[in-house]
């Protein structure tokens, strides 16, 4: 699709997205999903028809525990429940990629050196080698010290996964997963998870 510079245009919300802390890191996807419906985290299945998603990619509502596995900045929360909605709160998941990933949006940041802190400033025109070479690691200009991209500090305006669960128009800082939703991810999946930010 091409994009448009229209002021018309609508800008994404955003997305507060999970991924495992280790990148490489899979959890059974269909454990997984059982988990966060069982926790009343995802409510029902969401078709195709009714919303637009990429191949492979599953997409639920709401269930009913999902604002207290979250916690929503201000007083008074609103969520659109329906697909029709400006603000369509919805959760998707999308196809496990074979490799980590970057997943990073127009709020996205330089990243910084673990070790000395310095911005790597031409972060996106490495973004197509590490698609292509997803084990490539990246030698910081300041200090010299080489690491994977996903081990750079990405704050929380990005970051690396093959698995991602995306809670859509959420603006970044809005919410943030209470650490009984962190208990429950690491119960049902085995594994420690983070979260971050994103804006289309």
């Amino acid at each position: 699709m091409k994009a448009t510079n229209s002021p018309a245009a609508a800008l994404h919300t955003g997305r507060l997205i999970l991924t495992p802390v280790d990148p490489h890191r899979v959890p059974d996807l269909d454990v997984l999903i059982e988990g966060l419906i069982t926790s009343d985290f995802l409510g029902h299945p969401i078709a195709p028809e009714q919303l637009p998603t990429a191949p492979d990619e599953r997409a639920f509502s709401t269930g009913i525990g999902f604002l207290s596995l979250l916690t929503f900045a201000g007083c008074a929360v609103q969520l659109e429940e329906s697909p029709t909605g400006k603000r369509f709160s919805h959760i998707r998941l999308p196809a496990v990629s074979d490799h980590p990933r970057l997943q990073i949006g127009r709020n996205t940041r330089a990243p910084r050196c673990a070790g000395c802190r310095a911005p790597l400033a031409d972060w996106r025109e490495r973004i197509a080698q590490w698609a292509t070479h997803p084990h490539a690691g990246v030698r910081c200009p300041a200090c010299g010290e080489t690491r994977p991209p996903w081990s750079w500090d990405w704050k929380q305006h990005g970051g690396f996964g093959r698995i991602f669960v995306q809670i859509e128009e959420v603006f970044p800082g809005e919410a943030v997963p209470t650490p009984l939703f962190f208990e429950q991810l690491i119960r049902v999946s085995g594994i420690g998870w983070r979260h971050f930010y994103i804006q289309d």
